[in-house]
């Protein structure tokens, strides 16, 4: 076994170095130093305004508008901006390792039928054609012509990978094109009923079905999945058959404004093979696939935005608290200097108090459940509160929060 092992082993080092000893003959050895490099072009970046990839799976042509890359054919759709800018930051910036003439056909080098050529051609300038064989031995580099040379270049291998990749790589897939941080209203019309909701100076308001405060951070985190998910994959470029795809009558639909006045909708069909689901921007033609978890984000309830906290209140405004519980009366007051200190009971009088203890808790507090119309049954829990908290503000302002005796895992509160 062990003689088997070793001539496997000797037999890979022989084989190794005869493809090395012949690859080194027949081509250059390429310089050491990276900075000897022969640049490819004398491109800038923002002057590459046109782009178009021709590989196996297809071509594809790219325009630039503005600042914004997008992709004209085979559809019309926005581009990745970063895919795209890597892409021209490279070209711009290619160096060519070595340079040599073939001394074999070019199958050996896989550009008798090229991997990916590349063309593109810059404001003012010729055009340029790029096209891409298969990897050198090392795996670091690809066989490349440029321009029509017949001699053959060695570049980094990254630009085929760039370059190489299919439609739905180099397409954005983001789910909607907006900054979450602009939006200003928001309604979602899901399994669990509409809600409403409008970001007001002070932070996020329900509107519907009721006027309530909202949990703004939980509102934040919703409009940030929105703004930041993207789709798996494209299913159809047209909407020529909606009912196929569950967007007649849509499992969620999502309507957003902006600051700007700009508006956005969603709409989640139904689940494809994979428990997916499908989806569609009305503003682009095409429908998409997004994951389950961005349903699990938008199949909210009324309660998920809504605020739980126990009480609002303003900790440095607040001049006493006063605790009543099974065990007594405690009463704590501040003083001169922001102090606090002990009034009840009065064998502690004028003791030191930490009154982060006392009112961090009240104003953590967030509930599990709430009842805007609690049952007699309910209130018959408070009937007898277990403990009692009020707080007293500068201006007088007394606000007492109510606690039950313990049912089962859960108290009940009310202020």
């Amino acid at each position: 076994m062990k003689k088997s092992t070793l001539a496997v082993l000797a037999l890979a080092i022989a084989l190794g170095a005869f493809v090395y000893f012949y690859d080194s003959k027949h081509n250059p050895a390429p310089p050491s130093d990276e900075a000897s490099w022969k640049a490819a072009f004398a491109v800038k970046a923002n002057d590459i305004g046109g782009l178009t990839l021709k590989s196996k799976s297809g071509g594809i042509t790219l325009a630039k508008q503005g600042d914004s890359w997008v992709i004209t054919q085979p559809v019309e759709t926005r581009a990745d901006q970063s895919a795209i800018g890597g892409i021209v930051n490279d070209l711009s910036g290619l160096k060519i390792r070595r340079s040599f003439a073939p001394s074999d056909s070019l199958s050996k080098y896989g550009l008798d039928q090229p991997a990916v050529t590349i063309e593109f051609q810059p404001n003012g300038g010729a055009k340029h054609t790029v096209t891409l064989g298969s990897k050198d031995f090392s795996g670091s580099m690809v066989y490349a012509q440029i321009d029509g040379s017949k001699d053959i270049d060695t570049l980094p291998v990254s630009l085929l990978d760039e370059t190489g990749q299919p439609l739905s790589k180099l397409r954005d897939s983001s789910i909607l094109d907006l900054n979450g941080a602009e939006i200003s209203s928001i309604t979602l019309d899901g399994p669990n009923g509409k809600v409403s909701l409008a970001k007001q100076t002070s932070g996020w308001q329900i509107t519907n079905p009721k006027h309530l405060l909202a949990d703004s951070s939980a509102v934040n985190s919703f409009t940030s999945s929105i703004s930041s998910g993207k789709f798996i994959d494209v299913s159809s470029e047209t909407t020529d058959d909606p009912e196929k795809y569950g967007l007649v009558h849509p499992t969620v639909t999502l309507d957003l404004a902006t600051q700007k006045g700009q508006k956005f909708q969603l709409l989640l069909g139904k689940k494809n093979s994979d428990n997916n689901y499908y989806a569609h921007d009305p503003s682009r033609p095409m429908i998409f696939i997004v994951p389950s978890s961005l349903y699990d984000s938008m199949n909210k309830t009324l309660f998920d935005f809504r605020d739980k906290a126990i009480l609002h209140f303003d900790p440095t405004a607040i001049t006493s608290v006063q605790v009543h519980n099974s065990n007594g009366e405690i009463e704590c007051s501040q003083g001169k200097d922001d102090q606090w200190t002990m009034v009840q009971p009065a064998a502690d009088k004028g003791k030191s108090v930490q009154d982060w203890k006392i009112l961090d808790p009240i104003e953590d507090a967030r509930a599990t459940k709430i009842y805007d119309s609690p049952t007699a049954a309910i209130l018959q829990h408070l009937k007898k509160p277990a403990i009692t908290v009020t707080l007293t503000e500068k201006s007088g302002r007394a606000t007492t929060v109510e606690i039950s005796f313990a049912v089962g895992d859960y108290v009940y509160a009310r202020t």
